[in-house]
């Protein structure tokens, strides 16, 4: 353990556990002994993890019995997605419920097939469950004693593996398709449905932001060919509680994970890149055409906290901000770097103090463990008359007092901070900057994406391929579908602003990968792994959405959208299949697959792509004119006159020209702003 790269790793390896990496080596000794695997999956953000670890792993005595009985191996599944998906599935097939993190599970050496799983377990018995050296014992014996009704399990799990990941599955060319009318009603009438009318989101607790839920119902709303009131007012009510209840950082920037109660109020205090890449595109977004400035102030703050707290030398981000730090009582406490006391105040005016206290929610009780963490739940109106403030001084005070406590917060010990660089969830940060540098007219922001992308292009690509991870001027791990796809999404984005040709050249390598070595070129869909990477049971293939948007959707979009710009036909038969054997799959469940019903509805659609040939002083207002519209697949790209690509679809002329393909259909080549605008308004 004291090699691993992984920060979570690094973080057990003075455990009386005798952890060991996942690697060939580890798991031919697990074979040769015919001795049971322990796999504990967490990551270093993970609160119950740091519980258990505490619990158990730190505790000599446990780890005497699992050293005794197990091969222990330790995997951060931010670095192994692949084998965390499959041993999630496996637990919710073994217990017939969803898992979670920590993860653990007891692997058949000879197969790698878990045969038993759990979460977290306690040291001592609770909360209906036995201490964990108890089950450590009970499941070493039923290793030994069962061994022939562990492998009747084993060879029936392995094939529900296989059936559920979607490995063996076929699309028949016979099933008529699902139209996107009948999903996106599907998938609007279940989140109206499940919609909590009181605070937002969804009903229950916990309750996760689900960005991809809201980003889906945020295109079905701007799609100008529906009327989706109810959906829309539901949706803005769900983005204003992202934006002033507990879910954001209303000191610092940036949203947590999740919040543990219905309100909104509490979250679970870890920050993941993963999460604040997608919001930050989605409420970039939704804030320019709700027309809600404070919106969008929680983007550009969001960005601030990126650059101070989380951004790499490589101009890449870090992975996650732990939600336990050092409190002033001088241990560990979940929040305490974010939660506040009265007497943290006495710093700030008179005035100012009357202002926090309405803004914030410090007149209030306190909500987390004897403090507060706070929330704007008051309009400014209340605010007003609660501070005695005029209205129009507000702004400035509310800004001065939020410096102040931010520089108070500041001296304060910071969460530990896993410092892996991960290409898939900075290819969604990527998204969310160049998504935001759009809506924003931002140059600075723009010129953040760019170095975020070129810093990727410097540490995870040898050249032929990506490398998943980065952390210690060291490049590992292959990468995964989420790898490619999201950051062949980004690069496309990126492409829109000026159309760099090594940044094409780059996108097209990665789109060929795609093809090559992830494409289920015969039925469909894309494998979550590389056809060279290591195999353990089944190759997954999934449609449904998670905490991160679905990649296979971007993959499947990006390649639609390059073969379009580049008449690459061959595609073209692989991507309907893919999006008939989706679809199929979407319209029994449609809350689950919300990145198949956006997809599923701009391809319906059709996109609608420009081409801008000519010396960019000339292009430059066309191209900020058809790239304010809300269109959902517009996509603009600016070409020099000189330039040697798409010469024969969009050839240069001695003035400049504007091409547009739409709905399958190209038109003639336009001369003038006047005349895309006529054309605009006559489509």
């Amino acid at each position: 353990m004291q090699d691993a790269t992984s920060p979570y790793l690094q973080q057990h390896k003075d455990n009386p556990v005798h952890w060991q990496q996942w690697s060939p080596e580890t798991l031919e000794i697990a074979r040769r002994l015919d001795k049971p695997i322990l796999l504990s999956v967490g990551y270093s953000s993970c609160h119950w993890c740091h519980v258990m670890a505490h619990e158990s792993f730190e505790d000599i005595p446990t780890a005497e019995v699992m050293n005794q009985l197990f091969i222990n191996i330790k995997l951060d599944r931010e670095e192994r997605p692949d084998l965390d998906k499959t041993y999630q599935l496996a637990h919710q097939l073994l217990n017939r419920q969803a898992g979670g993190w920590p993860l653990t599970i007891f692997l058949d050496p000879q197969t790698l097939t878990p045969f038993f799983s759990g979460t977290y377990f306690p040291r001592q018995p609770k909360y209906g469950m036995p201490a964990f050296r108890d089950l450590l014992n009970n499941i070493a014996g039923v290793f030994t004693e069962k061994r022939d009704e562990i492998k009747q399990q084993n060879g029936q799990l392995q094939e529900a593996l296989r059936f559920v990941s979607g490995s063996s599955s076929q699309t028949s060319d016979e099933k008529p398709n699902t139209s996107s009318r009948s999903l996106n009603q599907a998938f609007i009438e279940e989140v109206l449905k499940r919609s909590d009318d009181d605070f937002g989101g969804l009903k229950g607790a916990p309750k996760f932001p689900q960005a991809s839920i809201w980003q889906t119902a945020f295109e079905l709303v701007i799609d100008e060919s529906n009327e989706q009131t109810a959906l829309s007012e539901h949706l803005s009510k769900t983005l204003q509680a992202f934006a002033n209840y507990g879910l954001y950082d209303h000191i610092g920037g940036g949203f947590f994970r999740y919040c543990v109660d219905e309100y909104w109020d509490i979250p679970h205090f870890e920050k993941m890149l993963y999460d604040n890449g997608q919001l930050i595109k989605l409420m970039a977004e939704a804030g320019h055409y709700y027309a809600k400035g404070d919106w969008i102030q929680r983007v550009k703050q969001s960005l601030c906290w990126l650059s101070e707290q989380m951004q790499s030398e490589q101009a890449t981000y870090y992975s996650a901000l732990d939600a336990d730090s050092m409190g002033e009582k001088g241990h560990s406490e979940e929040g305490a770097y974010y939660v506040w006391q009265l007497d943290h105040l006495k710093s700030l005016s008179e005035s100012e103090q009357k202002v926090a206290k309405a803004y914030y929610g410090l007149a209030d009780k306190p909500n987390f463990e004897g403090c507060w963490h706070l929330v704007c739940r008051s309009s400014m109106e209340e605010v007003s008359k609660q501070s005695g403030v005029h209205l129009k001084q507000l702004p400035l005070l509310i800004e001065s007092v939020r410096q102040q406590l931010k520089a108070q917060r500041d001296q304060r010990p910071l969460p530990f901070l896993d410092d892996k660089q991960l290409t898939s969830w900075n290819g969604l940060l990527l998204q969310g900057l160049f998504s935001a540098a759009r809506q924003l007219g931002d140059d600075d922001i723009l010129q953040q994406a760019k170095d975020c992308q070129q810093g990727l292009y410097q540490t995870v690509w040898d050249g032929s391929e990506l490398k998943a991870c980065y952390r210690a001027n060291q490049a590992y791990q292959q990468a995964f579908l989420d790898d490619y796809a999201y950051l062949a999404k980004a690069i496309l984005m990126r492409l829109t602003f000026d159309f760099d040709e090594a940044s094409w050249y780059w996108l097209l390598d990665l789109c060929d990968v795609l093809w090559t070595k992830f494409a289920d070129q015969k039925n469909g869909g894309f494998f979550y792994t590389a056809n060279d990477a290591e195999m353990v049971i089944t190759r997954h293939k999934s449609w449904s959405d998670d905490a991160m948007p679905n990649s296979a959707c971007q993959a499947l979009e990006v390649l639609w959208l390059v073969g379009e710009l580049t008449d690459t036909m061959d595609w073209q038969a692989f991507i309907e299949k893919s999006l008939q054997a989706a679809s199929e799959e979407a319209l029994k469940a449609a809350l689950q697959y919300p990145s198949v019903v956006r997809l599923l509805n701009a391809y319906e659609k059709g996109s609608e792509m420009w081409v801008l040939r000519g010396e960019l002083h000339q292009t430059v207002a066309w191209q900020e004119y058809l790239s304010t519209g809300q269109y959902n697949q517009r996509w603009v790209f600016s070409l020099e006159a000189d330039s040697g690509l798409f010469s024969e679809k969009y050839p240069a002329q001695k003035q400049a020209m504007a091409y547009c393909c739409r709905s399958r259909q190209c038109f003639p080549a336009l001369e003038s702003l006047d005349a895309i605008q006529e054309f605009l308004q006559g489509r």
